[in-house]
């Protein structure tokens, strides 16, 4: 069995798979997540949890958590993890960061698994602690992309630097405008991360005379699947798995 895990800034999300894939999902459990690696651990089965043959990890919480989770790994099962490298050239796809490295493991992953899915160009929308949209054309060059903050991160800002004060949580956010304030600041943060997307997509229908195929993953990315849904958005919630799997 193979152990999967991308740490990402907010949650740890994980799978088992039963051998290396073909296709990127192959074989693979539904992805689960953990809060820190202490939840990680008994959510396996603690001291009972099955050896894996491999531990492979996309990892965007920086060389602490590398240090953290490579000394687990070692007391566990005295296993060194693999730990996903951004490289310039792999899978079809083409990176054109004059340093690749300087490039998010995760984005990359989801590049990886995104352009396999779509089958050549596509626009990938990643929407969680930040929202990040890429763009690869036919051929598999990353023509760019784009980093904001996410749908919290919005709101957070705004509320830091005004006076407003409200409880924000518990109600559901639309692109529809708001008919009071606490409305207004949920649906005006969604609002602007759909805008955001829906220009990328106009640009790149300017440029080039069609569509790209939109592929949304993140955990923000059911909110913007169900605003989004004139643009026949596919939805893959282990994209960044499933490009680790293809790497």
């Amino acid at each position: 069995m193979i152990l999967e895990i991308d740490a990402g800034n907010s949650s740890l999300k994980w799978r088992w798979r039963a051998s290396p894939a073909s296709s990127a999902a192959a074989n693979a459990s539904p992805a689960a997540s953990a809060g820190d690696l202490a939840e990680l651990d008994a959510a396996l089965g603690g001291a009972s949890a099955p050896r894996p043959r491999e531990v492979l990890i996309c990892n965007v919480r920086g060389a602490d958590f590398e240090a953290e989770v490579s000394r687990w790994l070692k007391g566990k099962w005295n296993l060194p993890p693999r730990f996903a490298r951004v490289a310039r050239e792999a899978g079809g796809l083409r990176i054109q960061y004059p340093n690749p490295a300087d490039l998010g493991a995760d984005r990359w992953l989801a590049m990886l698994a995104g352009f396999r899915l779509a089958g050549g160009a596509c626009l990938i929308v990643d929407s969680g602690t930040a929202l990040t949209i890429d763009l690869i054309d036919s051929s598999g060059l990353h023509l760019g992309g784009y980093i904001m903050p996410g749908l919290k991160g919005l709101r957070a800002e705004l509320l830091r630097g005004t006076a407003i004060r409200l409880p924000l949580a518990p109600e559901n956010p639309a692109t529809a405008p708001g008919n009071d304030t606490a409305a207004a600041v949920r649906n005006g943060a969604l609002f602007m991360l759909c805008a955001a997307v829906r220009a990328a997509i106009v640009d790149w229908q300017q440029a080039r005379g069609e569509k790209p195929p939109l592929i949304l993953t993140g955990g923000d990315a059911p909110l913007l699947r169900r605003e989004l849904k004139d643009e026949n958005p596919l939805h893959e919630p282990e994209l960044v798995l499933n490009g680790l799997a293809l790497l």
